[in-house]
């Protein structure tokens, strides 16, 4: 697969230092249970010219649960007990979040690189077939990945997302309607996309009140913010505040623009695979399943999460987990590598 302006990944991993491996200034994270009480296992993968933290539990087909900014792994935790008897779960920290390495600009940080790392995570782990669920800016990543390894993904799940160079571009723009969407419930207005694009503005003004901008942030996403947690918020606001931190939240944002051009170049070859979109009225609602129609054949399922903002594992999690079982068990097994 060519890569527009801007989007070859693997080339510019020549600046492989071990030093971008950053500390978390804590010494105990917050854990992530299995049904049975059993802590998850975690691990590092060694690809794409980064190391990757990720965690594994559970038994059955398998599932890459791919999270959203400015998140990590840790979001998944009232999730995973309800879906680990039927799923072998696969959760990392995305490229610039938890432990997860957090690589200079130039190393990468478009759609692209990031489905290159969820690949070669599966492949390390020894599945070459696997579901995915994404949310927020790990459902762009899933499409990326579904739409650039075809083979190898069965089932999509597509989460309160909309796609860069489409309806995220869109609802970024500084317009009335815009901003009155969320309070119209036609959407919402997505002022942070051009902040968080721009040079060093972002950095000067949030570096030293990481915990009151991302709390802010967070809660204002949700249709309930006591389904927050206050370990959670925590955990998010400590990782921006580690070295490279913030960086690697925003450079996700100013790969965006690169996003796009590979969203247009995807979608010249429309998804074939089972689609399945959720949103929630406090945030995108009834706009994923459109937006998932421009890429994909068709979608099989599609849910609004009523009473839910923008964090689904967060604030419906038993809804979710009935939505993935029923939608990716019973289907064709999977494939496991040699």
């Amino acid at each position: 697969m060519s890569m527009p302006s801007g989007g070859t990944l693997i080339p510019a991993g020549r600046n492989n230092y071990s030093g971008n491996i950053q500390p978390i200034p804590w010494s105990t994270r917050p854990e992530v249970y299995d049904h049975n009480g059993n802590a998850v296992r975690h691990g590092r993968a060694r690809l794409n010219n980064i190391r990757m933290h990720y965690y594994t539990t559970g038994s059955g087909p398998p599932l890459l649960l791919v999270h959203g900014t400015p998140k990590t792994n840790y979001y998944w935790y009232k999730l995973v007990p309800l879906l680990s008897p039927y799923f072998t779960i696969v959760a990392p920290d995305l490229r610039g979040f938890g432990y997860t390495d957090k690589p200079g600009a130039e190393m990468g940080y478009n759609s692209s690189a990031n489905a290159q790392d969820l690949a070669g995570l599966m492949t390390m782990l020894g599945y070459e077939q696997f579901h995915v669920h994404g949310e927020d800016r790990g459902a762009e990543f899933a499409y990326v990945l579904a739409a650039s390894y075809r083979s190898r993904v069965l089932t999509l799940s597509f989460g309160e997302m909309l796609l860069s160079g489409y309806g995220l571009d869109k609802y970024a723009q500084f317009t009335e309607s815009n901003v009155m969407a969320q309070y119209k419930g036609t959407g919402v207005w997505l002022w942070h996309i051009p902040f968080f694009y721009m040079a060093n503005v972002p950095e000067m003004l949030i570096q030293g009140k990481e915990t009151e901008f991302w709390s802010y942030f967070m809660e204002s996403e949700c249709y309930n913010p006591i389904a927050l947690s206050r370990e959670a918020v925590t955990e998010w606001t400590d990782v921006a505040k580690s070295p490279g931190g913030l960086r690697g939240i925003l450079e996700t944002y100013r790969a965006g623009l690169v996003n796009g051009q590979i969203n247009r170049m995807l979608m010249q070859q429309k998804l074939t695979l089972p689609v399945m979109t959720i949103g929630s009225p406090e945030f995108f609602g009834a706009l994923v399943r459109p937006e998932m129609l421009m890429v994909a054949e068709s979608v099989e399922r599609s849910y609004i999460f009523e009473e839910c903002g923008h964090s689904l594992a967060l604030e419906a999690e038993v809804r979710l987990a009935d939505a993935l079982k029923g939608f990716m068990l019973g289907r064709n097994s999977t494939t496991t590598l040699k």
